[in-house]
């Protein structure tokens, strides 16, 4: 744990003589793409340490702390924030999240005791400190919470789960098959397309059927970011499974990735988008020689 970065001393002293003080929290996400926010509830913006966390009027949002919670045990911490801003900020945040750029971030918060506002002399103490667990979005703001690291140890027993259908997630380092081999791009949309459905054509020797399951993302238009799985997928349409946030236009571009129905013979003849045919069984996860229960001695 952090406590009063500056390492002086002071900051215990001052709370040990329990001076009135202001109190303001300091909030950082840093997503997977390397891109870091800080943020803080308190009124005017706040250098500490050599960073600076920007207040609600200088850009960031308004931050109001929900509940947070602390634990000695294996509980697991949870802390949920609520975010509310301008219009423009705030449909700039709904977006990046509905597309899953905050999927799994990281989120801290630190406290700063100030003997003044703005004196930020003692530094700041951590409270909690652990990865996106969730959102919400809805018309007045964002509902964010996250989990600390022992939320990982909160799995199924036991960990394999005997199935016919293989465990692994189609190019995941489990599959270890490259998603760009597999992975159509500059796809363009057709005219008729909404949010929910996607003119397109079939790429040449290939069906529909083998890009169920298959996953899209908007590279143009106003649906730039945005991905989702194909539920149904026939020689003119893609139908999604949950509709893109933005309609696309007619012109604009996206990628496709195969689908996978996680079957053994499909591991065994898998074909890449250059042609030709991969066998990987060996990287197979599923079970389909054990016999059910009903025949199982």
């Amino acid at each position: 744990m952090r406590i009063f970065v500056n390492g002086n001393g002071g900051g215990a002293a001052f709370l040990a003589a329990r001076s009135p003080c202001w109190v303001a929290e300091l909030v950082t996400h840093t997503l997977v793409s390397g891109t870091v926010y800080h943020w803080t509830s308190f009124d005017r913006s706040l250098s500490v340490a050599g960073t600076t966390w920007l207040c609600a009027r200088d850009g960031a949002p308004l931050i109001t702390r929900n509940r947070f919670s602390v634990k000695n045990t294996v509980e697991i911490p949870e802390l949920e924030l609520r975010l509310g801003c301008s219009d423009v900020l705030l449909s700039n945040l709904k977006t990046q999240i509905h597309n899953g750029l905050w999927d799994g971030a990281r989120t801290e918060m630190d406290r700063v005791f100030m003997p003044a506002p703005g004196d930020t002399q003692f530094g700041y103490v951590l409270m909690f400190n652990g990865r996106q667990s969730g959102a919400v979005i809805d018309a007045e703001g964002i509902t964010l919470t996250a989990k600390g690291d022992n939320v990982l140890m909160n799995q199924q027993a036991p960990r394999n789960l005997y199935q016919t259908n293989c465990l692994h997630t189609f190019c995941d380092p489990g599959c270890a098959l490259s998603e760009s081999a597999y992975t159509f791009t500059g796809q363009l949309v057709g005219a008729g397309s909404n949010a929910k459905s996607i003119a397109w054509t079939v790429p040449p020797g290939f069906s529909a059927p083998q890009f169920v399951n298959g996953k899209v993302t908007m590279t143009d238009g106003a649906a730039t970011g945005q991905i989702r799985t194909v539920r149904f997928a026939s020689g003119t349409s893609l139908f999604l499974t949950y509709p893109l946030y933005d309609a696309p236009s007619a012109g604009d571009s996206f990628d496709i990735m195969l689908g996978c129905d996680k079957q053994q013979t499909s591991c065994q003849t898998r074909t890449p988008v250059a042609g030709g045919s991969v066998n990987n069984i060996q990287h197979f996860r599923g079970y389909p020689y054990v016999p059910p229960a009903e025949i199982a001695v």
